[in-house]
């Protein structure tokens, strides 16, 4: 393309266009980006969207003049075109934009009214500075008044309380409004509305009034509480200040006496103790006779003077300062004090100051009341030794007891050799520390609080303590503890002599067991011969009963096989007689008539019909006398020394047989049920005979307690039962059951219940050896386990277990 078709002018021309539209648009993007820089510094200025118009009519106008420079040799028309119109968008929308803002810029202070409105804003922040540091002032004041002030705004949330009103009613700001405000404070919520409803009003409230703390105590209070009001006179809360009344009250109370009374207590006084009453100034205005006489001086010599008179300066100034603090707190005092009489002897009282107050709780006399403890004292003074003296009493001590000297608070300062000996440490070890390094944790801390308690009040103590050696060996010692008082009477060091008794303590400790072992012993040797005695006893019944069941086996079984032939003959002879009659009905009439005299007589019809029953009545009492012979001989296998397979139901079932007249109902009970649910069982190796004994007692018991609670009438219900049950747990093990449905067993008694000659029945009904022994022969003979289980209205379960097979040796 030919260039010089664009220059129409010369190059003079082109050239002073191309440095004036680069220089301009040079311009243009430099204020564009102070503009940028500015706006990022100072985003607080006002009307930051007119700066980004601005910024962009800059930006829009110096591309113009770059682009102007490009057309000069490409004539690109309409980018140029196109971004003309752009600029003039921007220029438009710009000056809309700030005919908008013109009002509101015009509106703006200028350098002088932002001058004064800063000063206003300078002295207002002088002024709040100032009302701050008046704040925390009365802040630190309201901190450390003794009234309880409370704050709170005009709805009645908490705002400030002091220490005082926390103190008082125990509550802290947030805990109050949590629980509805000072509302809550209030025993009559009625109260506080009058209070509230007084200052909304713009008055103030006084009056006294019942308050309680969080703690639901209940405070008298005097209570002023007054509007607080903003600078236009809006009232925005209030201020309350509470004044527990209740110690004054109680003041008031006490001190309204008559000068009567304080007359009759004086000359009570005058009777026992040394007493002088003074004026809040310590001035002397009554001293009764005591005084007079224990000081030597007359009542004229000391009225109208101070207690300075008698002052023996024994005692630092100090010791009166702390005296003074406290009398004029209203608070008594008690303490002992050196005297110097008239004629200049010493005396020591015991003295107590007692405070009177006005009205307002503040002393207005003083009454000190004092006893003579002169003698005391001058005793406790002369065994106050001194330091020689003590080193003294140590070295005689080293020869013989073991012995140790701590201060008053246990930290031992010396010992002697025999208490290194002993207890196997070095003085350097034990010097600084306390007892408690040879403590053997044998002794409980009630013990050691009982000792310090009797050392501590100045009183001798005595003991046997267990120590422990630095080896971890324990030795005994016999201690006394001899506190050694300061001239106030107070424990200042503490000699503890001891003598080394382990070898008597060991020796008691060894006729203790051995007392103890023999009285096990004693009691296994009576339940041994108890045992020996009852086995015995059932051994020799067990052969008496085999015996006569032996014996009457032989003519029962007689007996009850003849029985049935001599039924079949009676019946045969009886057929008989029935065919003679029959089939001679016309016999000769003298021998009919003797034979019908006869018939009559014996009525024979009637023992034609009750022979056969009662031949069959004989027969079921032979069999039942042969059940009763077979379950003696079944029981009585006490004697079998040696282990057996045995029939468990057959041995309960025997024990059953033997007790069953107990079962039968009487005149004062029902009949009582046995119920049996017998499982399939195994033989069972075990000592039969033994094992009916444990039947026998455990059937025995339960049969005495439902008789006892049927006659005492406490069982609940009529219809008493012994429920027996077997089961096989296992192949190794069966159990069997024993319950009865009488009363539960009280849990301090079935805890005892297997204690050898342990019993609850009436003397001379039990021995309490029959639990006892049957506990042994299931345990130990048996290796099995014999448990009760009782609970009300469940009766009593007695559960054996036993082995099927027992182990052998």
């Amino acid at each position: 393309m030919n260039s010089n078709t664009f220059i129409a002018h010369g190059h003079g021309i082109v050239w002073l266009h191309i440095i004036s539209d680069a220089t301009i648009a040079l311009a243009y993007y430099s204020i564009l980006l102070l503009l940028i820089y500015f706006i990022t510094q100072r985003q607080d200025i006002p009307f930051n969207r007119v700066f980004l118009l601005f910024g962009a009519l800059i930006l829009a106008c110096g591309t113009g003049h770059l682009m102007d420079i490009w057309t000069l040799w490409h004539p690109d028309y309409w980018i140029a075109g196109i971004l003309k119109a752009f600029t003039a968008i921007i220029s438009i929308y710009t000056a809309l934009t700030l005919i908008y803002l013109i009002p509101q810029v015009l509106m703006l202070s200028n350098p002088g009214e932002l001058e004064v409105i800063n000063k206003a804003l300078n002295n207002e922040m002088t002024e709040q500075k100032k009302a701050e540091e008046t704040l925390l002032s009365i802040s630190k004041a309201m901190e450390s008044v003794s009234d309880a002030i409370a704050i709170a705004d005009i709805t009645g949330q908490a705002i400030y309380y002091n220490p005082a009103f926390i103190n008082l009613f125990g509550y802290t700001v947030e805990q109050l409004n949590a629980v509805g405000g000072p509302v809550a404070v209030y025993q009559n919520p009625q109260l506080a509305h009058n209070v509230f409803t007084t200052i909304k009003r713009g008055q103030s409230w006084r009056g006294q009034l019942t308050m309680q703390s969080s703690t639901d105590h209940i405070i008298q209070v005097e209570l002023r509480a007054d509007p607080i009001k903003d600078s236009t006179g809006n009232i925005i809360g209030l201020v309350g200040i509470h004044t527990d009344i209740n110690a004054h009250q109680k003041a008031e109370i006490a001190l309204q006496k008559s000068l009567k009374e304080l007359a009759d207590i004086k000359f009570a006084l005058d009777q026992s103790s040394i007493v002088a009453v003074t004026n809040n100034l310590g001035i002397i205005e009554y001293v009764n006779d005591k005084f007079c006489q224990i000081s030597q001086y007359q009542s004229e010599e000391l009225i109208g003077k101070t207690h300075k008179i008698v002052n023996s300066n024994y005692h630092s100034t100090a010791f009166f300062k702390q005296m003074w603090s406290t009398i004029s707190q209203g608070t008594v005092w008690k303490g002992e004090v050196q005297n110097r009489a008239k004629d200049g002897t010493y005396y020591w009282v015991d003295t107590t100051i007692v405070p009177l107050l006005d009205a307002q709780g503040k002393p207005q006399q003083y009454v000190a009341i004092r006893n003579d403890i002169t003698e005391r004292k001058q005793a406790e003074i002369a065994l106050q030794k001194s330091l020689k003296e003590v080193a003294d009493i140590k070295f005689a001590l080293d020869q013989s007891s073991i012995v140790a000297v701590t201060n008053n608070l246990g930290i031992i300062e010396y010992v002697n050799d025999k208490f290194c000996q002993i207890s196997q440490y070095q003085p350097e070890e034990l010097i600084g520390k306390t007892h408690k390094i040879v403590n053997s944790d044998y002794h409980s801390q009630v013990f050691f609080k009982e000792m310090w308690s009797t050392i501590s009040q100045g009183k001798v103590w005595n003991g046997e303590v267990q120590n422990r050696a630095k080896d971890g060996t324990y030795y005994w010692v016999d201690t006394t503890i001899v506190p050694l008082l300061d001239t106030q009477g107070k424990p200042q060091q503490y000699v503890a002599i001891r003598n080394d008794i382990t070898a008597r303590k060991q020796a008691e400790a060894q006729l203790q067991q051995q007392a103890i072992e023999l009285a096990q012993t004693l009691q296994e040797l009576q339940t041994t011969q108890f045992q020996l005695i009852q086995s015995e006893k059932m051994s020799s019944l067990g052969q008496l009963v085999a015996g006569v069941a032996h014996e009457i086996n032989n003519p029962v079984n007689f007996i009850y096989g003849n029985l049935t032939h001599a039924k079949s003959y009676t019946q045969e002879i009886l057929n008989l007689l029935q065919l003679y009659r029959s089939h001679y009905p016309n016999f000769l009439v003298e021998i009919q008539e003797e034979i019908q005299e006869e018939i009559e007589d014996i009525d024979l019809d009637f023992l034609i019909d009750d022979l056969p029953k009662l031949i069959d009545s004989m027969k079921v009492g032979a069999e039942r006398i042969r059940q009763i012979v077979t379950s003696l001989r079944t029981f009585s296998r006490l004697d079998e020394a040696e282990l057996k397979s045995a029939d468990i139901h057959q041995g309960i079932d025997s024990t059953l047989m033997i007790l069953e007249h107990r079962f039968k109902a009487r005149a004062n009970h029902p009949q009582i049920q046995v119920i049996k649910e017998y499982g399939d069982l195994p033989l069972v190796e075990c000592y039969p005979g033994q094992l009916n004994q444990v039947f026998m007692n455990i059937l025995t018991n339960a049969l005495d307690a439902l008789e006892d609670s049927l006659i005492k009438g406490i069982l609940t219900h009529n219809q008493p039962q012994i429920h027996i049950c077997t089961q096989q747990l296992n192949a190794q093990q069966i159990v069997i059951r024993i319950v009865n449905n009488g009363p539960a067993i009280p849990e301090q008694v079935r805890q005892k219940l297997f204690d050898p000659f342990f019993t609850t029945k009436d003397v001379g009904k039990g021995t309490g050896l029959g639990l006892s022994i049957s506990y042994q022969i299931i345990t130990e003979q048996h290796r099995g386990s014999l448990q009760c289980v009782s609970s009300p209205q469940q009766g009593a379960e007695f559960i054996i277990t036993i082995p099927v097979e027992q182990p052998h040796k």
